[in-house]
């Protein structure tokens, strides 16, 4: 009872560094690398809790493997599958008793606690088995007793007060061992609902983070919407800095056409004003002629 054996089969370099985590927190651990638990020494009389991380093999294949191999009956069973997958393994281990499905990607953290919880409730769900069959037993010596007492085969009154005695000893040890039983039965159904219960903080953590990871892509997107709108805008700017440095340049140039043709426009009007000069100079020569 007090031995405690874990058996981790996987396929994967995760799964190997879930089973170290595991390793480390002092546990009987072994790793599996074949298909199956078909090569394994596995003790029945000791408590066996089988963990089935499989990437390769399909759904089926990971599911007979907990149905076929009788050994594996009426331990703790943990699978690990894609949150694709777990609708169809739920419905293929409809009928079978102590599996529980782990989502990848797996947790570590929490997936230990989880364990550490599992490992506290199968003790003492093996205690309550040990005890039970204890009461059995003594119930049965206890019969015994009261069946010698209806016989009636003492032979004096000293010898029958000394087996009523024995007979109200077992009578309280029975009484105290039903008791024991009672306690040991609630403190695993205690030890059962603080399981389910982190189970559901297991979840719900899951889903947390799979809607950070929905908000991450969100942002990403928006991010990624803002910088194509400032790649846009930049390029409008860097298209609307062309059309200005172009139409000054064309304002610069029509200024210096209009200071060029004014210049020769001066110089047009000195001709003009040569011009008259000498037309002048010949009116006068031709009227003192």
């Amino acid at each position: 009872m007090e031995r405690v054996d874990i058996w981790y089969l996987t396929d994967n370099k995760k799964g190997e560094g879930i089973a170290d985590a595991i390793e480390s927190l002092g546990l009987s651990i072994t790793i599996v690398k074949e298909k199956d638990f078909s090569g394994c020494n596995i003790v029945l009389n000791s408590i066996n809790i089988f963990i089935i991380d499989l990437v390769s093999p399909s759904i089926d294949e990971v599911m007979n493997i907990c149905r076929e191999d009788s050994r594996l009956q009426g331990f703790m069973k943990f699978v690990v599958l894609y949150k694709r997958q777990l609708r169809k393994a739920s419905n293929l281990a409809a009928h079978q008793l102590h599996v529980e499905f782990i989502s990848r990607p797996v947790q570590k953290r929490e997936f230990l606690l989880l364990l550490e919880k599992s490992l506290i409730v199968e003790r003492y769900r093996e205690i309550l088995s040990v005890v039970s069959r204890e009461s059995e037993n003594r119930i049965e010596a206890y019969e015994n007793l009261l069946d010698i007492n209806r016989h009636d085969v003492f032979e004096s009154d000293k010898e029958k007060h000394a087996f009523e005695n024995i007979i109200n000893f077992e009578k309280n040890l029975i009484t105290e061992q039903k008791d024991l039983n009672r306690a040991i039965t609630e403190f695993s159904v205690m030890r059962q609902q603080e399981m389910f219960e982190m189970k559901k903080r297991i979840n719900a953590e899951e889903m947390l983070a799979e809607l950070r990871r929905k908000e991450l892509l969100e942002a990403k997107q928006v991010i990624d919407a803002q910088e194509s709108v400032i790649e846009f805008s930049t390029k409008e700017l860097d298209d609307a800095n062309k059309i200005i440095d172009a139409s000054e340049r064309a304002h610069e140039l029509s200024r210096q056409e209009a200071i060029d043709l004014h210049h020769k426009l001066d110089r047009e009007k000195q001709k003009n004003v040569v011009l008259q000069d000498e037309i002048n100079r010949l009116k006068s020569i031709i009227d003192n002629q």
